[in-house]
């Protein structure tokens, strides 16, 4: 199995992106969260989903095109972003760029109707999504999540935009479980034993790789659905950025890949 290297690309690819000027001013706040709410919320319904955000359409799919200029220049993505998907992106009517950057944030989104639609891989879809609305989800979780108990949140997936976890790190003396999100940035407290993805609480069924010179890290892997998570101890490395850590860590994927394993959030950083 041949495993691409392009950590070098992806690394400028972020760099230029995180250098783009801050674009979060295009949320509108109205988090008035009423009790009915709250119980959804509760009941296990991701925020966004029970107190959808409203954005700036026009800023957030001008965000996109900028992040899909970027990953051509740089060819980061899991795909090769062609002239043809620009021109496309470019030629679509107001409203069609209108209803196009509202499914980028919607769980139900019908990504894969836009991947046809464009003549867009779906993965490369999905990869630009991701990096394009991080930073609006970061704000809206941080504002959503200061009126919502995030410690009686124990569902695998993510709290606020509902999205399975990227990484995850261990934290404290007992070496607590907490998931990440790479999509909004979002970390919560999750069971230390069993699989965040197919639910798998069996011992039998995981297993863990470490590595000699970075004891620090750990790839979890669940034999059952044939998934891995990353892990950062951080009783060996001190506190940690996971968004930071998960670009750092291209070769732990390379690594579970080659041995037949796949990123559980179905996301590819190499």
């Amino acid at each position: 199995m041949v495993i691409k290297d392009n950590t070098e690309n992806l690394a400028n690819f972020y760099l230029e992106i995180l250098e783009q000027e801050d674009v979060t001013e295009a949320l509108e706040w109205k988090v008035v969260l009423e009790p009915q709410q709250i119980k959804q919320w509760e009941a296990g319904n991701a925020a966004i989903a029970v107190a959808p955000p409203v954005f700036d359409w026009e800023k957030l799919f001008n965000r996109f095109m900028v992040v899909a200029r970027s990953c051509r220049k740089w060819q980061a993505g899991p795909q090769p972003v062609s002239d043809q998907c620009l021109h496309n992106l470019e030629s679509m009517a107001a409203t069609a760029k209108r209803d196009f950057a509202a499914s980028l944030v919607r769980p139900d989104g019908q990504k894969a109707n836009w991947a046809r639609e464009l003549g867009m891989p779906l993965d490369l879809l999905n990869f630009l999504a991701l990096v394009a609305c991080r930073p609006f989800l970061k704000s809206y979780g941080q504002a959503v999540l200061a009126r919502l108990p995030l410690q009686d949140w124990l569902h695998s997936h993510c709290p606020v935009c509902g999205d399975l976890p990227a990484m995850a790190k261990l934290v404290g003396q007992q070496g607590q479980r907490k998931l990440y999100c790479g999509r909004c940035e979002t970390e919560w407290r999750y069971k230390r034993i069993g699989c965040p993805y197919c639910k798998e609480d069996n011992v039998s069924q995981a297993s863990f790789i470490t590595l000699e010179d970075g004891q620090q890290y750990r790839i979890y892997l669940c034999e059952r659905c044939q998934t891995y998570l990353k892990t950062v101890d951080e009783r060996v490395s001190g506190e940690v950025d996971l968004f930071c850590e998960d670009l750092a860590t291209v070769a732990l994927d390379r690594i579970a890949r080659a041995e037949g394993y796949r990123r559980g959030d179905s996301r590819h950083q190499v």
